[in-house]
């Protein structure tokens, strides 16, 4: 099969960490004997109008994954329609240089509505290709995405659909109350973890006396609340507790999180890592004894699932997705949002720290989140798509 992917957002020179569990599931089909292309469409907004342009379009093979990078600027401020006809139409010919290199895809999938699924859908229609989409953002379930035209499209784009696909249970169920569609519209096919996180894996032990070291990497944004860690560090450390904590990525709020974490005097058991690739992600997650989330809202989590596949524990916000999988074998999953209740959860893991099977931990990620494992749940969606539609292989 040729499947052909438009990410919402995606790897470029400014963000090259942007959207990598997109790029690792196209190559999980290539490993798998098919073709896979990427088609990135960045709708910019007109606030960018003025500004210095991006240079409209870049392609080329990314190790094997034929690569598009495309930025097109918004015209009509409050005109969403236009500006969304306008900017499928410019995707679409993008998507047919495509075509005149690598071939018509047999399938198109889109992650995320906001903005390449508008476009990817068009295309789709007009040349009567099989669509499948999975959405990932919290910006519906957050109270971001508002417009009734925005409503409208999402709506109408996951009902006309060849499969809708959703990242977890708990986000099909929001989505559907938010939206007002029936939960049934979408079916479940998860994230999956890097085959890099379940290599060389390394036992972590610990003994009361010596520094326990926890890990987190997210986006340095509101929703990722990092502040409720900085300040159960804050409580630990007041107890005298041996803890450390290792903070990767990059974001608006890095100088604030810095300021925070000075005026809590906690600075010398805090370090503040920047951007991270897979590789770095995996050599930190190897160096700690176990992963904390405290985001108040997550779709997955799939630097949850990195952790776990590395035999880690984590502790998270019972935030959505993660309650799909995290459980009292490999983890721990706050029943609120304060300060006192993660202070004793990292505490509860210290004390009880021999009795997570790290092997099991990873295992078990293994059998459920693996590349081989989401591949073979998306060659049956892609499978079954085609078979419902035979006019696009004739």
């Amino acid at each position: 099969m040729h499947i052909l992917f438009f990410p919402s957002w995606y790897k470029t020179e400014k963000e090259p960490f942007m959207g990598t569990f997109f790029e690792e599931q196209a190559r999980g089909l290539i490993h798998a004997g098919h073709k896979a292309g990427i088609i990135y469409p960045e709708l910019l907004p007109f606030r960018n109008l003025f500004q210095e342009r991006e240079q409209p379009l870049k392609s080329y093979d990314d190790n094997g994954l034929p690569t598009y990078i495309s930025y097109i600027q918004m015209l009509l401020p409050g005109k969403l329609k236009q500006d969304y006809n306008q900017f499928s139409q410019a995707v679409d010919k993008i998507f047919l240089d495509y075509v005149h290199v690598y071939g018509s895809p047999d399938v198109i999938h889109a992650h995320s509505v906001f903005y390449a699924g508008i476009a990817a859908w068009y295309i789709a229609k007009k040349y009567n290709i099989p669509f499948v989409i999975t959405e990932h953002l919290t910006s519906y379930v957050m109270g971001t995405i508002t417009n009734p035209v925005d409503i409208k499209y999402a709506r109408e784009i996951f009902r006309q659909a060849d499969r809708s696909l959703i990242v977890s249970d708990c986000f099909r169920r929001d989505l559907a109350r938010v939206l007002e569609i029936d939960k049934s519209t979408f079916q479940v096919v998860p994230n999956m973890v890097n085959n890099l996180f379940f290599e060389n894996r390394l036992q972590k032990d610990y003994q009361r006396d010596e520094q326990f070291v926890l890990f987190t990497n997210s986006f340095l944004l509101p929703r990722k609340n990092h502040l409720l860690i900085f300040n159960a560090i804050k409580k630990l450390r007041d107890q005298q507790k041996n803890v450390f904590l290792l903070v990767g990525g990059e974001g608006e709020l890095r100088d604030t999180l810095i300021e925070r974490v000075k005026k809590l005097k906690i600075e010398n058991h805090v370090k503040f890592l920047g951007g991270l690739n897979r590789e770095q992600v995996k050599k930190y997650v190897d160096e700690s004894h176990a992963f904390v989330l405290t985001s108040f809202y997550e779709t997955f989590g799939v630097v949850l699932i990195e952790s776990l596949a590395a035999g880690r524990p984590v502790i998270t916000t019972n935030s959505g997705g993660p309650e799909d999988f995290i459980n009292k074998k490999n983890g721990i999953l706050l029943s609120d949002f304060t300060p006192d209740s993660l202070t004793e959860a990292i505490d509860t893991m210290m004390i009880n720290y021999q009795k997570y099977n790290q092997d099991e931990i990873s295992e078990e990620c293994r059998r459920r989140f693996s590349e081989k494992t989401v591949i073979s749940m998306l060659e049956q969606v892609y499978t079954e798509v085609l078979a419902e539609y035979p006019r696009a292989t004739q």
